[in-house]
């Protein structure tokens, strides 16, 4: 059975121990607690509001202390921060408690949309193609495959050569192509300067030399 308790003026409760609430508690009108630390112990919270706001009260010019933000506890693990830094006015994600900040938001970009923006990038693992073509941005633009140093190119499997005509020459390289066999029988061939032939098979180069 519900009871209505109508007081006039304030309503203080001042035990010596703590005021618990066995049931649901529901309050009609605004909520203000007045202490130094908030403890609410959920699984869930559902907050309808659409701006939450931090550091609220702040006096200085700025946020005193340097960062305001989330910290999520990780158990044994460090402490992750989601926290804009006063300092640099910046935006940075920690996953060391605080030590680093590897992540930073500067507020002047929105990140990378094409690889092309990223002047130095390093993959984490294999290039996965995912089916699709690697094609140069620009009519007639080379592919180039560059080694550090002594390094070289590795080719762990058959090498395709798409049959086309013969391409021109270019200064200072050699260039392979695959066509229609010819005398040499390999169908491939080669274009070095003013000179373009085909490789011969080791059969053909047997009975050319039994021949001439």
């Amino acid at each position: 059975m519900s009871q209505t308790k109508r007081i006039t003026g304030n309503l203080i409760l001042d035990p010596t121990g703590n005021v618990q609430v066995l049931g649901d508690l529901q309050i009609t009108g605004d909520f203000t607690v007045v202490g130094t630390t908030s403890t609410i112990t959920t699984t869930d919270t559902s907050i309808k509001d659409r701006q939450i706001v931090l550091n609220d009260g702040e006096s200085g010019a700025g946020v005193t202390g340097q960062y305001s933000g989330l910290r999520i506890d990780r158990g044994s693990l460090d402490d992750v921060w989601f926290v804009f830094d006063e300092n640099t006015d910046t935006f940075k994600v920690s996953y060391d408690n605080g030590s680093t900040f590897p992540y930073v938001l500067d507020g002047t970009s929105s990140g990378i949309n094409n690889v092309v923006e990223d002047t130095t990038p390093q993959l984490g693992g294999d290039l996965d193609v995912n089916g699709k073509n690697i094609v140069s941005a620009s009519t007639n633009e080379d592919i180039q495959l560059v080694p550090n140093g002594t390094g070289r190119v590795t080719v762990a499997s058959a090498l395709k050569l798409n049959d086309q005509s013969a391409p021109s020459s270019a200064a200072g390289s050699t260039l392979m192509y695959a066509n229609t066999a010819s005398a040499g029988g390999t169908g491939v061939f080669f274009v070095d300067g003013s000179t373009s032939d085909e490789l011969v098979s080791k059969s053909r180069a047997v009975a050319y030399g039994i021949i001439f």
